[in-house]
Protein backbone atom coordinates (compact mmCIF):
# COMPACT_ATOMS: atom_id res chain seq x y z
CA UNK A 1 0.00 0.00 0.00
CA UNK A 2 1.57 3.47 -0.72
CA UNK A 3 1.53 6.56 1.25
CA UNK A 4 -0.68 9.11 0.40
CA UNK A 5 1.22 12.63 0.33
CA UNK A 6 -0.79 15.82 0.01
CA UNK A 7 0.78 18.97 -1.07
CA UNK A 8 -0.72 21.22 1.73
CA UNK A 9 -1.17 24.12 -0.97
CA UNK A 10 -4.64 26.11 -0.89
CA UNK A 11 -3.21 27.76 -3.82
CA UNK A 12 -2.02 26.72 -7.39
CA UNK A 13 0.57 29.27 -6.98
CA UNK A 14 3.18 28.38 -3.74
CA UNK A 15 5.04 30.74 -1.71
CA UNK A 16 8.74 30.21 -2.09
CA UNK A 17 10.81 30.34 1.09
CA UNK A 18 13.75 32.83 0.99
CA UNK A 19 16.14 29.55 0.33
CA UNK A 20 14.19 28.93 -2.40
CA UNK A 21 12.25 25.90 -1.16
CA UNK A 22 8.39 25.65 -1.33
CA UNK A 23 7.01 25.44 2.17
CA UNK A 24 6.11 21.73 1.75
CA UNK A 25 9.68 20.81 0.95
CA UNK A 26 9.99 18.29 3.89
CA UNK A 27 6.85 16.50 2.43
CA UNK A 28 8.42 16.79 -0.89
CA UNK A 29 11.88 15.41 0.35
CA UNK A 30 9.68 11.92 1.70
CA UNK A 31 7.94 11.48 -1.96
CA UNK A 32 11.02 11.32 -3.01
CA UNK A 33 11.98 8.18 -0.92
CA UNK A 34 12.82 5.87 -3.25
CA UNK A 35 11.98 2.84 -0.86
CA UNK A 36 8.84 3.89 -0.56
CA UNK A 37 5.89 4.11 -2.92
CA UNK A 38 3.64 6.96 -2.93
CA UNK A 39 0.32 8.81 -3.85
CA UNK A 40 0.74 12.45 -4.60
CA UNK A 41 -2.30 14.69 -4.48
CA UNK A 42 -2.36 18.27 -5.33
CA UNK A 43 -3.80 21.52 -6.80
CA UNK A 44 -3.24 22.25 -10.54
CA UNK A 45 0.39 23.76 -10.98
CA UNK A 46 1.44 23.07 -7.46
CA UNK A 47 4.60 21.15 -8.86
CA UNK A 48 3.31 17.22 -8.76
CA UNK A 49 5.12 16.53 -12.29
CA UNK A 50 8.25 18.30 -11.35
CA UNK A 51 8.59 15.92 -8.24
CA UNK A 52 7.61 12.88 -10.30
CA UNK A 53 10.37 13.80 -13.22
CA UNK A 54 12.78 13.82 -9.67
CA UNK A 55 11.65 11.01 -8.42
CA UNK A 56 11.95 9.43 -11.97
CA UNK A 57 15.57 10.57 -11.90
CA UNK A 58 16.45 9.47 -8.56
CA UNK A 59 15.21 5.97 -9.51
CA UNK A 60 17.21 5.79 -12.40
CA UNK A 61 20.21 6.90 -10.70
CA UNK A 62 19.78 4.13 -7.92
CA UNK A 63 22.03 1.46 -7.47
CA UNK A 64 19.84 -1.02 -7.60
CA UNK A 65 18.47 -0.18 -11.45
CA UNK A 66 20.55 -1.71 -13.75
CA UNK A 67 18.53 -1.24 -16.70
CA UNK A 68 16.14 1.88 -17.42
CA UNK A 69 13.10 -0.18 -18.42
CA UNK A 70 12.92 -1.10 -14.47
CA UNK A 71 11.56 2.20 -14.00
CA UNK A 72 7.92 2.51 -14.69
CA UNK A 73 5.78 5.93 -14.51
CA UNK A 74 2.05 4.74 -14.58
CA UNK A 75 -0.15 8.64 -16.28
CA UNK A 76 -3.75 8.29 -17.02
CA UNK A 77 -2.92 9.46 -20.71
CA UNK A 78 -0.61 9.15 -23.77
CA UNK A 79 -0.30 12.19 -23.65
CA UNK A 80 1.03 12.42 -19.98
CA UNK A 81 3.41 9.46 -20.56
CA UNK A 82 4.68 11.69 -23.56
CA UNK A 83 5.40 14.69 -21.05
CA UNK A 84 7.08 12.86 -18.66
CA UNK A 85 9.33 11.47 -20.87
CA UNK A 86 10.08 14.44 -22.72
CA UNK A 87 10.43 16.63 -19.32
CA UNK A 88 13.31 13.50 -18.00
CA UNK A 89 14.87 13.57 -21.69
CA UNK A 90 15.08 17.30 -21.25
CA UNK A 91 16.60 17.84 -17.51
CA UNK A 92 19.26 14.67 -18.74
CA UNK A 93 20.14 16.71 -21.95
CA UNK A 94 20.57 19.97 -20.37
CA UNK A 95 22.63 18.30 -17.69
CA UNK A 96 24.96 16.62 -20.44
CA UNK A 97 25.38 19.91 -22.58
CA UNK A 98 26.52 22.06 -18.57
CA UNK A 99 23.61 24.05 -19.46
CA UNK A 100 23.22 27.12 -16.80
CA UNK A 101 19.70 25.93 -14.61
CA UNK A 102 17.29 28.61 -15.90
CA UNK A 103 16.29 29.03 -12.35
CA UNK A 104 18.44 28.98 -9.74
CA UNK A 105 16.54 28.18 -6.59
CA UNK A 106 16.51 24.75 -4.66
CA UNK A 107 13.74 22.77 -6.66
CA UNK A 108 16.01 23.03 -9.90
CA UNK A 109 19.77 22.49 -8.13
CA UNK A 110 18.95 19.50 -6.95
CA UNK A 111 16.66 18.19 -10.03
CA UNK A 112 20.29 19.05 -12.06
CA UNK A 113 21.97 16.95 -9.49
CA UNK A 114 19.92 14.25 -10.09
CA UNK A 115 19.88 14.45 -13.76
CA UNK A 116 23.71 14.19 -13.53
CA UNK A 117 23.54 11.18 -11.57
CA UNK A 118 21.66 9.35 -14.43
CA UNK A 119 24.04 10.52 -16.47
CA UNK A 120 26.86 9.05 -14.54
CA UNK A 121 24.89 5.76 -14.25
CA UNK A 122 24.37 5.91 -18.14
CA UNK A 123 27.79 6.18 -18.28
CA UNK A 124 28.56 3.22 -16.14
CA UNK A 125 26.13 0.73 -17.19
CA UNK A 126 26.18 2.01 -21.33
CA UNK A 127 22.58 2.45 -21.73
CA UNK A 128 22.76 6.09 -23.93
CA UNK A 129 19.69 6.79 -22.45
CA UNK A 130 19.82 9.87 -24.95
CA UNK A 131 20.29 7.62 -27.88
CA UNK A 132 17.70 5.44 -26.35
CA UNK A 133 14.68 8.11 -25.00
CA UNK A 134 12.32 5.31 -25.18
CA UNK A 135 14.11 2.84 -22.96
Amino acid sequence: MADLFVVPHASASPKIASDGRPPDWEERERALDVEQSWIVEAPAGSGKTGLLIQRYLKLLAHETVEEPEQVLAITFTVKATAEIRERVVAQLERAARGEALRDDNAFERETRTLAEAVLRRDELLGWQLLEHPRD
